[in-house]
């Protein structure tokens, strides 16, 4: 099997937060490194989160006069290869995903 190196948040072992992910930086002895997480297990987890926002997007094809031409989700992946949409956090160019859906 497969694997993709991801840059993430390593969980600390003097906490008992079992949050992980790339913008896990509330701690400020957070541990970054590099770990390799699944091409299947990522693959199913995209797939997943797409399937389900483009399902809750498909009854807005169209607002008023104008049409949706375009979604793009913003995740972030955790260290167990878990996918998460980024709601309202600011990030200033780190390394999320971007998937952009078009007509």
């Amino acid at each position: 099997m497969d694997d993709i190196l991801f840059l993430v948040t390593l969980p600390n072992e003097n906490t008992d937060d079992d949050t992980m992910g790339l913008f896990n930086t509330s701690k400020v002895d957070a541990i970054i490194g590099l770990k390799p997480i699944p091409v299947d297990i990522l693959k199913k987890n995209l797939a997943n989160i797409s399937t389900a926002m483009l399902n809750v997007l498909e009854d807005i094809k169209q607002v008023g006069r104008f049409k949706l031409k375009e979604v793009t989700l913003e995740v972030e992946v955790s260290a167990e290869g878990g996918v998460s949409l980024i709601g309202t956090a600011n990030l200033g160019g780190k390394g999320a995903i971007s998937l952009k859906f078009t007509e």
